[in-house]
């Protein structure tokens, strides 16, 4: 069985248990603030968004260092994080619904709930947890793992006072933009069957993506040179977990990958 395959049945028990929306508030306090506007509006059109997250089942040692949103918080600000991502997913990440929660509570950026959306439950637990915006992924739908269409759970995000990133991973894939309403695209380096980087893949899903909405480039950003390949492809910014969790100094390497955007020449 896939990584695909088998995270997809884990969340659907996850999901369809009665605890699942536990210990979030019924609504969130605040409105979210706007994520797409935040990437839009990055200086030199490069916007890094950082990932709270605590596993990560690709690499070769997944378990990641042990840090408390509130200090991720803290390092992600100090770095220029222009955005915020939370894993929601437990099954193979250790994240939860209420690590989003908490995310929200200790910074003024807008938050990403990351997710294997697959069920409306999980957009009102984005909604009542105070993200700014839900992740959708167009390889469910294209391979028909999905009770519903991605449009539908996108519509029901914006109901609920959500923006969505759709993300992409194969050229085929981008089909479903146009029948999805999405506020951002993401393209994923991952292939989820097997987790493994496929560069060449990618490199023509961003020159065939549509424009006009921010584009990000999802995995792989270990260090300023994998940046500067996203860069290089054309990107508008970059989702940064394992690297950014692994790092030293983990503001000091964020503001190294921040100033990838500042070199007009890697363009």
């Amino acid at each position: 069985m896939t990584f695909l395959a088998s995270i997809l049945d884990a969340v659907r028990q996850e999901v369809g248990s009665p605890t699942y929306l536990r210990g979030l508030p019924e609504r969130a306090v605040f409105p979210p603030a706007s994520l797409r506007e935040r990437l839009a509006g990055a200086p030199h059109r490069w916007a890094v968004m950082v990932e709270y997250k605590r596993r990560s089942p690709g690499a070769r040692a997944p378990n990641l260092p042990e840090r408390t949103v509130d200090e991720f918080a803290r390092l992600a600000s100090q770095g220029g994080a222009a955005a915020l991502s939370c894993l929601a997913t437990r099954p193979g990440f250790d994240g939860s619904v209420l690590d989003v929660h908490a995310l929200v509570r200790s910074t003024r950026l807008p938050v990403l709930f990351k997710d294997f959306v697959i069920d409306e439950r999980q957009i009102e637990a984005a909604s009542r947890a105070g993200a700014s915006a839900v992740l959708l992924i167009a390889r469910l739908e294209t391979e028909e793992r999905l009770d519903r269409p991605l449009a539908e759970l996108a519509d029901a995000a914006h109901r609920s006072g959500l923006e969505v990133l759709l993300e992409f991973h194969a050229p085929e894939e981008l089909k479903v933009a146009g029948r999805v309403d999405a506020d951002m695209y993401g393209v994923n380096l991952r292939d989820l069957d097997g987790l493994g980087f496929e560069p060449e893949v990618v490199a023509r899903t961003v020159r065939e993506a549509p424009r006009g909405r921010p584009l990000l480039g999802l995995s792989g950003v270990e260090r300023a040179s994998d940046a500067r390949a996203w860069r290089a492809r054309g990107v508008d910014g970059i989702l940064v977990g394992s690297g950014f969790a692994r790092a030293d100094d983990p503001a000091a390497f964020l503001r190294e990958i921040v100033r990838v955007g500042e070199d007009t020449g890697s363009v």
